[in-house]
């Protein structure tokens, strides 16, 4: 019994490593492993359908209308440019959020031009100079986006949460059937989902 209860415990204490809670509700559970190179824990949950090559047909599955930081509009078009999008929530105040954004740019300069697109997106409009610290210390050229209530549907209590689109705007479903992933994860680990759509 002492040893159930400890794997039981050590797996609760990798997934708090991994996020950062938004509410007080507990957190759902994920398979997980601890990264090679770092603290970062990696979730192992794998999407399972698979995106078209084409945006042919766009029918967007949500639609939204937000602005970066520079005040330009993104809406759900944004999609039929890219094979898969990648949009990541995080918060300036989530460590773990923070810690992933290098390997986050190096996946996207690695994978920008071969369809694939990284969105960010924020909550907080009253840490922008916090917002504007990190992305400025963490060279982060892909778009960050200021959040809506349009991304409600997303929202686990938890961020980093992250979310995939093909490029008709369908989200990609997980193998466990749900429309996210809870957790930071590494370079490696997000190389291995996406290039099953690239």
């Amino acid at each position: 019994m002492k040893k159930i209860l400890a794997v039981i415990l050590c797996a609760a204490m990798a997934f708090s490593i991994a996020s950062c809670s938004t509410s007080s509700e507990p957190a759902p559970s994920i398979e997980t492993k601890s990264g090679k190179d770092n603290d970062k824990t990696e979730a192992t949950t794998e999407a399972i359908s698979v995106p078209s090559d084409t945006a042919e047909g766009f029918d967007p599955e949500f639609t939204f209308s937000t602005t970066d930081r520079d005040g330009n509009t993104w809406d759900e078009s944004s999609f039929s440019s890219n094979k898969v999008t990648m949009i990541n929530f995080w918060e300036p105040w989530c460590g773990p959020c923070v810690s992933e954004m290098p390997d986050l740019e190096r996946l996207y300069e690695a994978y920008k031009d071969k369809g694939f697109q990284i969105i960010g997106v924020y909550s907080e409009p009253g840490m922008e100079s916090e917002v504007a610290g990190i992305l400025k210390n963490s060279k982060i050229s892909y778009p960050i986006l200021k959040y809506t209530s349009e991304f409600d549907r997303f929202m686990t209590g938890y961020v980093p949460t992250t979310v995939f689109v093909d490029g008709n705007g369908h989200i990609i479903k997980m193998d466990d059937g749900t429309e996210s992933i809870v957790g930071s994860n590494t370079y490696e680990g997000w190389e291995t989902i996406i290039k099953q759509y690239l």
